[in-house]
């Protein structure tokens, strides 16, 4: 039950670091007042990390318990996410390195220890 704990706490502080980015550069728009495409399709993907955030923390709860169904959403939409970010703001070199290696670095540790635990879980049924 352990791997299941630390793994949720990392989903969790992947969630929370998601939630204020997301509001943070929310924010930062709405104060520039621009109205544009480009800054409309900005706006779009702070919101999608909004979103995510509160998102993850639902499923980081869940998988605080060992949630099966917690484990495979949180694996295949948290994983879905951060690697998109590796595929295309970190591999373009768009991305520093706090970031690069920050978000993802929470993905992998939530997602191996809840595999951990869920693994485990599984062989004691």
């Amino acid at each position: 039950m352990i791997y299941a704990r630390i793994g949720a706490v990392a989903y969790a502080l992947w969630s929370l670091l998601h939630v204020v980015l997301g509001v943070t550069r929310l924010a930062d728009r709405a104060a520039d007042g621009a109205l544009a495409e480009a800054t409309g399709r900005l706006a779009q993907g702070h919101w999608t990390l909004l979103y995510l955030g509160v998102f993850g923390l639902i499923l980081s709860w869940c998988n605080w318990k060992n949630n099966t169904v917690a484990y495979w959403v949180a694996a295949c939409i948290i994983s879905a996410e951060d690697i998109g970010v590796l595929l295309f703001p970190v591999w373009q070199g768009g991305t520093g390195v706090p970031a690069a290696i920050i978000g993802p670095g929470l993905w992998i540790v939530g997602l191996v220890f809840t595999s951990i635990a869920y693994v485990s879980a599984e062989r004691s049924a």
